[in-house]
């Protein structure tokens, strides 16, 4: 009497996998500021980062006279420059967490026939 063995090995490395998932945001990073407004808000953030650090710097070089007047204005810029990019900030992390979300479901649906069959059954009734 003769018998079959399936065995399903997976040909993905779990570790290879996990690198290859922590390095993805990184990639969409990059795409994602080749925009108009990413570029554009990166350069903001530069500025703003450049004039904090000249405020600091004058602040270790002034007197004890003007030092107080020193750390108000650059806690003052600190706070607009965190305040400026607060709203691209969570609105990118919101866009990263939804790819993840679909990146996600289409591990899963490539994996399970009867959830890609859900997806197909959707698609169709949005046409």
């Amino acid at each position: 009497m003769t018998s079959f063995v399936h065995l399903d090995y997976t040909t993905d490395h779990p570790g290879v996998a996990r690198v290859e998932r922590a390095f993805h945001p990184v990639k969409s990073l990059g795409t994602r500021l080749q925009g108009e407004s990413g570029l554009a808000t990166l350069l903001l953030t530069v500025a703003a980062l450049s004039l904090v650090a000249s405020i600091y710097e004058i602040i270790e070089t002034s007197p004890e006279g003007q030092l107080l007047a020193a750390w108000v204005v650059f806690w003052v810029a600190g706070t607009a420059l965190i305040l400026g990019t607060r709203k691209y900030v969570v609105r990118m992390v919101q866009a990263w967490k939804l790819q993840e979300q679909d990146a996600r479901m289409w591990e899963v649906a490539q994996a399970d026939p009867r959830v890609m069959a859900d997806i197909r059954c959707a698609r169709g009734r949005a046409d």
